[in-house]
């Protein structure tokens, strides 16, 4: 007899196997296939593909990860849930929506994608409309392309949708439907020049290519056609009035895109503009019909219904048809917030009324993303006010299950009454987040007696240090202690409230300059030495950042903005310090923000602007060429050049560094590849950063990068800080350890300046020391530097490592450092970092 496992493993199995989309499951680090369902493999007349990587049996001349593919986001972008992406399959030709979602099962990540073949829904027959079909065409479309690189013109494509074309075919007839799309299709190819084109895509939806034109001018255009396109109400032509969504993207010439990803793009900035129109719709009948009523009869997909509920848990539970825009709510929701009725039609409207105008917005677009079938799941929490006019904070958790075709079909989930709670921290008993925007905007109302009014934000430096030594309850602790000690040192009008994790709020009323000062002094008194709890020692100190209202900033979002600027710019400068908002701030904190979205920008065009600079490595002895650093150059047209101390913690924190590090890497390599052709044994050392090692896929990149430029390993060095590589992290291990497996050959970057530095050099398979260019320093003078460079030498040889030496810049620092026994040099005194053009000129011509 089989058992319930077994049952459930085999009802999942024919469930799947009878789906008329491909299911398939993959290993997220190698892509190679554990499942495939019946259809999928149909599909593409697969045997056993399992165990083969996707991208072998699922495209034609693939030998690595597809460039076009998208999923491989989800792992860079940890806030994704998922993602939908459209794939020419380069087998069959055929168009796919793919669905692809990242889950982990027993400590390792897979991607399940559902692919939904929709070749034919993207057809639309030339009598349809007076486009051509870009399934046909796109041929012409990239020679359009390749034409404005040639020409060195940007290329804009407008994507266009029909707004509310479902509710024209169903109110005047699929053939008023039809005219409309072949009216609209005219009149546009009408307007366009001579050498654009013209496709559809879909039912309501057509790209156009306007040649030579940049974003701005081709937003004007779209805008005027938008204004002139004489086929309303008013002039007799149809019975009714249209409008039409649009998105562009401008292709520059220097941009290396598919047809696909080009089209991707320009349908994700027409999502934006039909989200927002959908939004306003919502709005408009809201204030249009700001009521709802009781429908007669409620009906509901029963088979998906509990799939759905079972996903959530108790409270308000909730489920609703999205085809028709009727929900049902328990009686109990009935009523605690006056609902007309178990069920509700229109009901999106009906909770419009009840909910704080605030949080009317977040609610509303949330929603629209589940009606457009843009998200699965939605996971908000707004105010809405029950029949006592009490606002009362709610949780709404919901999942969405599609029909056949792929369309939105139920929604069900539940809601959670949070009540007062909401404004409560049960950790610190403090006031929690929320009742701080509250008092501020409050107070702020009250200008008659509230002057000035200034925020303090605190955060605990180095928190996490704590949670490593001990453990998380304890951290927890701290917190309450923490928590404890700030509000007794609190001045006579201020209140202390907890945000988010390690962060606390202050609110001062009226506050005195000298009064701020004198409150973050004793705050650093108390903290500023070793304390204990529970018979464990720990250390933490607090840092802070300031605004006051009137002078820095009239609003909360603003006061709390400019604050937590000052914050951050605290820690920045050394941590367990005090920093007052200034202009400067702002200003500074304005540039971080503007060369993150340029560097965004860099990285999605093909790296445009970044560079590398190689400096050459000696040997000590004899000054021969020994090898090079390859490291990161940045311009941008604005700013000029940008240093890497600048730039590469923004692509750390922009989650850009690994996508930015592979490429560094592979310039790099195929950079050592031609050099070798001139000195065999010449390495190229590499820096590798911390989030490559623990999120990125190095090993495979670096084994492919290696296989294709047919590069011997032993001309390849990574560096890691010291930092990094004492770390007990067993990822960060495993990883060093591959690579030196595969033949990589690890460096120790920067040792000296890290805390565990002889703990390091005993334990880290390191090939290379690479002592820190501050030792160099005054070497010619201090003694100190001279014999501790001499000393590390002689430990690092004793356990088999070599020594490199950084910063030397002068033929004396050179004398005092050679016959230390150091076996490399690195300095501006044997060569700055360079182009690889003159490197190759100054080494190897």
């Amino acid at each position: 007899m089989k058992s319930e496992k077994d049952m459930s493993s085999e009802f999942h199995s024919v469930v799947l196997n009878q789906l008329d989309t491909g299911v398939f499951i993959t290993e997220a680090d190698t892509d190679r296939i554990v499942y495939m369902n019946e259809t999928m493999k149909q599909r593409f007349q697969l045997v056993d593909p399992e165990g083969k990587p996707c991208y072998k049996v699922l495209q034609k001349d693939m030998n690595e990860r597809c460039a076009f593919c998208n999923r491989r986001e989800l792992l860079t972008n940890r806030q994704m849930k998922d993602c939908v992406w459209n794939e020419v399959n380069t087998i069959n030709h055929r168009l796919y929506k793919n669905y692809d979602q990242l889950f982990e099962w027993q400590g390792k990540q897979y991607f399940i994608e559902n692919s939904i073949d929709i070749t034919d829904l993207m057809s639309i027959s030339e009598t349809n409309s007076a486009a051509f079909n870009l399934n046909a065409n796109d041929g012409s479309f990239m020679q359009l392309i390749r034409l404005g690189k040639n020409e060195n013109k940007s290329v804009t494509v407008v994507m266009c949708d029909i707004n509310d074309m479902k509710l024209i075919n169903e109110q005047y007839g699929w053939s008023a439907g039809d005219r409309l799309l072949s009216a609209f299709a005219d009149y546009f190819r009408r307007q366009l020049h001579e050498q654009e084109l013209f496709f559809s895509l879909k039912s309501d939806q057509f790209m156009a290519v306007f040649y030579g034109e940049n974003y701005q001018s081709a937003e004007k255009r779209v805008q005027q056609i938008q204004k002139t396109m004489a086929f309303d109400k008013d002039n007799g032509q149809l019975p009714y009035e249209f409008t039409f969504s649009f998105g562009l993207y401008e292709v520059y010439p220097s941009d290396h895109y598919s047809a696909e990803d080009i089209i991707a793009r320009a349908d994700e900035r027409l999502y934006q503009q039909q989200r927002a129109y959908h939004i306003m719709k919502s709005k408009n009948q809201y204030l249009k019909h700001a009521g709802a009523t009781t429908a007669v009869d409620f009906e509901y997909d029963k088979e998906h219904l509990y799939e759905a509920l079972a996903a959530s848990s108790d409270d308000y539970l909730f489920v609703g048809n999205m085809k028709t825009g009727v929900f049902r709510y328990p009686e109990t929701m009935v009523q605690e917030f006056g609902l007309p009725g178990q069920i509700v039609e229109n009901a999106a409207a009906f909770w419009s009324e009840l909910i704080y105008p605030e949080d009317i917005e977040d609610f509303l677009a949330s929603n629209q993303e589940i009606a457009d079938g843009r998200a699965e799941s939605h996971n908000i929490e707004y105010r809405a006010k029950n029949v006592r006019g009490e606002w009362i904070w709610l949780r709404c958790r919901g999942n969405m299950i599609r029909d056949e075709q792929g369309s939105p079909n139920l929604f069900a989930g539940i809601i959670s009454n949070l009540g007062k709670q909401r404004q409560i921290d049960p950790m610190t008993g403090l006031d929690n987040k929320f009742a701080f925007e509250d008092l501020v905007k409050k107070s702020l109302m009250n200008k008659d007696q509230v002057k000035q009014l200034g925020i303090m934000v605190l955060n605990i430096d180095s928190f996490k240090n704590i949670n490593d030594l001990y453990n998380r309850s304890f951290g927890d602790e701290i917190l309450r202690l923490t928590a404890s000690k700030l509000n007794s040192l609190l001045p006579e009008q201020a209140k202390l409230y907890r945000l988010d994790g390690d962060e606390f709020g202050v609110v001062l009323f009226n506050p005195r300059l000298n009064e701020v000062l004198s409150f973050y002094q004793q705050i650093q008194t108390v903290f500023n030495r070793q304390q204990e709890y529970d018979g464990r020692k720990y250390y933490c100190t607090l840092s802070a950042g300031y605004a006051l209202y009137p002078q820095d900033a009239e609003n909360y979002q603003n006061l709390l903005k400019y604050a937590n600027y000052s914050l951050e710019h605290s820690k920045h400068i050394g941590k367990n310090r005090l920093t007052l908002f200034s202009s400067d701030i702002l200003k500074q904190k304005e540039r971080k923000l503007e060369l993150m979205e340029m560097l965004r920008e860099s990285v999605d065009r093909g790296f445009v602007g970044f560079s590398v600079a190689y400096q050459p490595q000696v040997n000590s002895k004899d000054q021969k060429l020994h090898g090079a650093e390859a490291l990161a150059r940045w311009s941008c047209p604005k700013y000029g050049n940008i240093s890497p101390v600048e730039f590469i913690p923004l692509l750390e924190q922009s989650g850009l560094i690994v996508q930015f590090g592979n490429w560094i890497a592979y310039q790099a390599a195929q950079q050592c590849k031609k050099w070798c052709a001139y000195q065999p044994d010449f390495k190229v050392s590499i820096n590798l950063s911390y989030r490559q090692l623990i999120e990125g896929d190095i090993l495979p990149f670096m084994k492919e990068t290696l296989k294709k430029l047919k590069l011997s390993p032993d001309n390849v060095i990574m560096e890691l800080t010291e930092t990094y590589l004492a770390q007990e992290d067993g990822s960060i291990q495993e990883a060093i350890s591959e690579l030196k497996r595969i033949g990589i050959q690890l460096a120790m970057d920067d040792f000296g300046t890290g805390y565990s530095s002889l703990f390091s050099l005993k334990n880290m398979p390191v090939n290379v020391v690479k002592i820190d260019r501050g030792f160099v320093k005054e070497i010619t003078t201090d003694m100190f530097n001279a014999t501790f460079i001499r000393t590390i030498t002689q430990l690092c040889h004793e356990v088999g490592k070599t020594v490199c030496l950084e910063g030397v810049e002068s033929a004396e620092e050179y004398n005092v450092v050679k016959y230390s026994g150091i076996e490399l040099i690195q300095g501006y005194y044997f060569g700055k970092p360079m182009s690889a053009a003159d490197f190759e000129e100054k080494y190897f011509k």
